[in-house]
Parts: structure tokens; sequence; C-alpha cells
């Protein structure tokens, strides 16, 4: 292969590149809007989670924090003499 080539091969390589890479980002672009048009779409069509039958936040259980059930105090015993 002569000097003259190599340096066109190149050239059409790195050209080839940016082109792969322009592509690549212009399609993860209009993947990224089209998955928000359908959340939006979808949120505003009602078909998504609906906001009523949701617990509100400080009703839900947290998964590894469990605590001891509370038990009132009890009244000291009297000694019996």
């Amino acid at each position: 292969m002569s000097e003259l080539s190599r340096r066109q091969q190149a050239r059409d390589d790195r050209r080839d590149n940016q082109r792969v890479f322009v592509f690549s980002v212009t399609v993860a672009i209009l993947v990224m809007l089209g998955a928000l048009i359908y959340f939006y779409a979808v949120d505003k069509r009602g078909e998504g989670p609906s906001r009523e039958t949701a617990p509100p936040p400080a009703a839900q259980v947290q998964g590894g924090a469990q605590t001891a059930p509370t038990t009132a105090p009890t009244a000291p015993q009297q000694q019996q003499k």
C-alpha cells in the first residue's frame, strides 16, 4: 500500500467514524424525545398509574426499616406484705 492510499484510507476512516457518531447521537436523542412524548401522552390520557389510588408517601413501608411494636408502660406492681 502506498503512502498516499494510506493517508486517504485514514481520512476516509475518520470521516466514516464521524458519520457513525453523529448518526448514533441523533438516534439516541430521537429515542429520548420519543419516550418523553409517549409518557406525556399516556399521562394526559389517564392511562398511567392513578394518583388517587396510590398511598401517600408517608404511608409507604420502608423495606429494611422495621421497628419493634411499642408497648404501653406498665404500672409498677405493689408488693404484698
